[in-house]
């Protein structure tokens, strides 16, 4: 077989019988799985699925300047890397299935690989539902969407994606040993915004505001480097001394979500965070149970569960939930497993889209 063949002609023999492996590609912006949770979703696909799918990744990167263009991970920085883009065009159509992982109103990336053979997940928010509604034509053009949550999979059947184009499957998150946090009430925040326009509506101030409140309870925020003095300007102006913040690359979040008890996603708008929010979804694998907003997309389900409290993000909002939650901890931090076990199964991530790809693909 030539370099330039197709690999979905590649055989191997399992059980007796011939399967085809098809060459998935995988597209996104910023591919950084040491703290990005996108980026860990496609790291598991890639690792996860082994014989049965050949995975390649092409990341177009803003933050990293780096350029590589051979290997199994391609980076490509932006905007020095534009001169290249027409040359992705042809390595898309070289791969069985071209997956992207972005929003339901990214432009750049999918009128490129939507005609071939081309798959989206909805992985992250989008600025305004108006950038979605001018994005309908593309997304009607993709083989397969695939959605995480309830909402964007109602969006997608009100711009006219049939049913039978449409998945929900969600990230898979491993299950870890519950460890009682000692200490004063601590609540984690780890979702900082790329963007200083984002510190509101990811609710920065809100969390400053309420700390300032209570000083009885510390607030652990995990930083990602970016607009760190802006950060620390609003806590200094709060008076908030109960605000701890770890700044950089954590080599090992586990140990974070182990010291604390509870984990806030104060979304002011639905865009605000990810449709499923990866801080979040880890803090119920270590056992701690979640403070988030009716804008979070796990804010239903998560109530349901009881694993969690639903908030409005006021200051007297969250307030009164931390109250609740210290409450009723024991209670919520018992159904924290079982949620994650029945709705974000890492084997039932993985069966899910091997099925789909082979479905496609094959």
């Amino acid at each position: 077989m030539t370099s330039g063949e197709s690999l979905a002609s590649l055989t191997i023999e399992a059980s007796g019988s011939i399967m085809s492996v098809p060459q998935v590609c995988y597209w996104v912006f910023n591919y950084m799985p040491q703290w990005e949770a996108v980026s860990k979703e496609i790291a598991s696909l890639l690792d996860g699925l082994g014989e049965a799918v050949d995975g390649s990744l092409v990341s177009l990167n803003t933050s990293d300047r780096g350029l590589r263009l051979t290997g199994r991970l391609k980076r490509i920085p932006l905007p020095q890397g534009l001169p290249l883009y027409p040359l992705l065009r042809p390595h898309a159509a070289r791969a069985d299935i071209n997956h992207v992982f972005a929003s339901a109103g990214e432009r750049w990336l999918g009128p490129l690989v939507a005609r071939y053979n081309g798959v989206l997940t909805i992985a992250k928010g989008t600025a305004s539902l108006d950038r979605v509604q001018r994005n309908a034509r593309t997304l009607q053009r993709y083989r397969m969407i695939v959605v995480q949550c309830d909402r964007d999979r109602d969006l997608m059947r009100q711009l006219g994606v049939p049913d039978a184009s449409l998945r929900v499957i969600r990230p898979g998150i491993p299950l870890a040993a519950y460890r009682e946090a000692r200490g004063p009430f601590t609540v984690l925040f780890a979702s900082s915004p790329l963007s200083e326009g984002d510190f509101l509506t990811r609710g920065i101030y809100l969390v400053v505001r309420v700390a300032a409140r209570l000083p009885d309870v510390r607030f652990l925020l995990v930083w990602r480097r970016r607009h760190i003095e802006k950060l620390q300007g609003l806590i200094a102006e709060a008076g908030a001394a109960n605000i701890e913040v770890q700044d950089g690359v954590i080599p090992d979040m586990g140990a974070v979500y182990d010291r604390v008890h509870a984990t806030v996603l104060p979304a002011l708008e639905h865009r605000s965070f990810v449709p499923a929010p990866r801080s979040g979804l880890e803090s119920l694998a270590h056992g701690k149970p979640l403070l988030v907003s009716p804008c979070v997309s796990i804010a239903g389900s998560l109530a349901r569960a009881g694993a969690g409290v639903v908030f409005e993000p006021t200051l007297e909002g969250l307030e009164s939930a931390i109250a609740e939650l210290r409450e009723r901890y024991d209670t919520l931090q018992q159904h924290t497993h079982g949620y994650l076990r029945e709705r974000f199964s890492p084997a039932v991530h993985l069966d899910l889209y091997r099925r789909l790809y082979q479905t496609i693909g094959g």
